[in-house]
C-alpha cells in the first residue's frame, strides 16, 4: 500500500486542473432564498441560490443554481414615517429593517469557498420586464424570485395584514443582490455561446442609481456587461466586464394627481478593455425590478409604472361602506338595531382589526367617522396623491439590444 500512494499522488497531479478566476469585489451576488425564513434573531443561517450566473471577461465562474450560505446579519428599527403609517392602518408591528449577509459557496463538486459579501435587503417579488411577454419561469429556488405573486394568496395575506400583529419573515424565493466585499478566486470554465432570441443582446447592470425624479436630459448613464457575447464561430466580441456608455433620452417626474414619472435611456459607445471605444446604438429590451413597483416598458423601450385596475376596488369599497355607515335600522319595537356587522365593516375600512372592535365598543357616530378617515385616505392615494416615479438602483440587470452605428 506505501507504494502505491506515490503513485496514487501522481495521477491526482497529472488530473487537469481548471483554471481559477478571480471575480473583483463590487460585484453583486443575486441570491434567492430556497424556503421561507422566519426573523427571530441575527445569526440565524438562510439558504439561497444564484439565479444568474457570474462571469470573469470570458469565462464562466459560478453558473446559475450555485448553492450560496448566508444569515440574518442586522435586525433594525423602523422610520417614523413608515410607523405612522402602519399605526394609521392598524398595524402594531410594522415591518423592520431586515439585512442578510452570505459568507459561502457551496461549489458542484461539494468543495465550500468562503466569501463576504455587503448586507442587503430582500424583495420578495421581482417582475422580468420586457417588450415581450416572457414565459413563466421554473418552479424551482432559482427562479421563485420571478413568479408574480398568487392572487389567492395575496387575498388571505390581505386578510391578514388586517390583524395588528404580524411575524415577519422572508418568502421562498425572496431575492437578494449582494455585492462582494472582497474578491473572491473561484475555478472557471469556458463560457458557453448564447443561441437562440437573447444571442444579438447584451445581459449588463447599472453601474449607478437613475430615477425619473432627479434625471436629467442628456445626463450620462453607464451599464456594466455581465455576460461575454461571442460571434457564430466562436470567437470573443464583448467580454463582460465591458461598459456601455448612453444617455437619458426622456425624463419625467411623476406629478399630482397620480400621473406617474417615465425614464428613457440609450447607449451610445462600448467600451472594451485594451480596445478602443466603438460606437453602437443601444437600446433597452428588458430589466428586472421590485414586482410591487408595476413597471413596463413602451415601444421604445421607455420605462413606467402601469396603473392597475384593482387599485380602484378599494376606493369603491370605502367610499360605500362610509356611506352605509349612516343607516341606521330599528327593531319592531322602534329601538335602534346595534349593527354589530355594519360597525365591524366601518371599523375595518379605517383601521384593520383595531378598527373593527373600537367601533363595536364605542358609540356609532365613532364608526362612521373611522370609515369616513379610511374612505377620505384611499381615495386620496388612489386619485390625488402624487404618482409613482420610475427608480432603477445602481446594479439593476436590464438587457440592451445592440447594433453598430451606420
Amino acid at each position: 500500500m506505501r507504494i502505491l500512494i506515490p503513485f496514487l499522488f501522481l495521477a491526482a497531479a497529472a488530473l487537469p486542473q481548471q483554471p481559477l478566476a478571480t471575480i473583483p469585489a463590487g460585484v453583486p451576488l443575486r441570491v434567492a432564498l430556497e424556503s421561507r425564513v422566519k426573523i427571530k434573531h441575527a445569526g440565524d443561517p438562510v439558504h439561497g441560490r444564484l439565479v444568474e450566473p457570474v462571469y470573469v471577461y470570458d469565462r464562466l465562474v459560478l453558473p446559475a443554481g450555485t448553492v450560496v450560505e448566508g444569515h440574518i446579519a442586522e435586525i433594525g428599527g423602523v422610520p417614523f414615517g413608515r410607523r405612522m403609517a402602519s399605526l394609521l392602518s392598524g398595524n402594531l408591528t410594522p415591518k423592520r429593517d431586515v439585512r442578510a449577509q452570505f459568507d459561502a459557496i457551496v461549489l458542484s463538486d461539494g468543495s465550500r469557498l468562503p466569501l463576504h459579501t455587503a448586507l442587503s435587503r430582500g424583495t420578495a417579488h421581482t417582475a422580468r420586464v420586457g417588450k415581450r411577454p416572457h414565459p413563466p419561469t421554473a418552479d424551482h429556488p432559482a427562479d421563485l424570485a420571478f413568479q408574480p405573486p398568487n392572487k389567492w394568496r395575496s387575498l388571505g395575506e390581505y386578510a391578514w395584514n388586517m390583524f395588528p400583529y404580524h411575524r415577519q419573515s422572508w418568502s421562498a424565493g425572496t431575492l437578494f443582490t449582494a455585492g462582494l466585499a472582497s474578491p473572491l478566486a473561484a475555478p472557471s470554465h469556458p463560457a458557453p455561446p448564447v443561441t437562440g432570441p437573447g444571442a444579438n443582446q447584451l445581459r449588463a447592470r447599472l453601474a449607478a442609481d437613475i430615477s425619473s425624479r432627479t434625471a436629467i436630459r442628456g445626463s450620462a448613464v453607464e451599464a456594466v456587461v455581465t455576460r461575454p457575447q461571442f460571434s457564430a464561430d466562436g470567437r470573443l466580441l464583448v467580454p463582460e466586464g465591458a461598459r456601455l456608455i448612453g444617455e437619458i433620452v426622456k425624463a419625467q417626474k411623476a406629478r399630482f394627481l397620480h400621473r406617474n414619472g417615465k425614464l428613457l435611456f440609450t447607449f451610445r459607445q462600448i467600451r472594451i478593455p485594451s480596445a478602443e471605444t466603438q460606437p453602437i446604438q443601444g437600446y433597452l429590451e428588458g430589466l428586472e425590478a421590485d414586482w410591487s413597483a408595476h413597471l413596463a416598458l413602451d415601444s421604445e423601450g421607455a420605462a413606467q409604472p402601469t396603473p392597475l385596475k384593482s387599485r380602484l376596488i378599494f376606493p369603491v369599497i370605502a367610499a360605500t361602506v362610509a356611506g352605509l355607515s349612516f343607516h341606521q335600522d330599528y327593531n319592531a319595537q322602534g329601538i335602534p338595531d346595534l349593527d354589530s356587522a355594519g360597525r365591524a365593516e366601518s371599523g375595518a375600512v379605517g383601521l384593520g382589526l383595531i378598527g373593527t372592535v373600537l367601533a363595536q365598543i364605542g358609540p356609532r357616530p365613532e364608526a362612521s367617522a373611522i370609515a369616513i378617515l379610511g374612505a377620505a385616505c384611499s381615495i386620496y392615494t388612489t386619485f390625488v396623491a402624487r404618482g409613482q416615479d420610475v427608480v432603477l438602483p445602481a446594479g439593476t440587470p436590464v438587457t440592451v439590444s445592440v447594433a453598430a452605428r451606420p
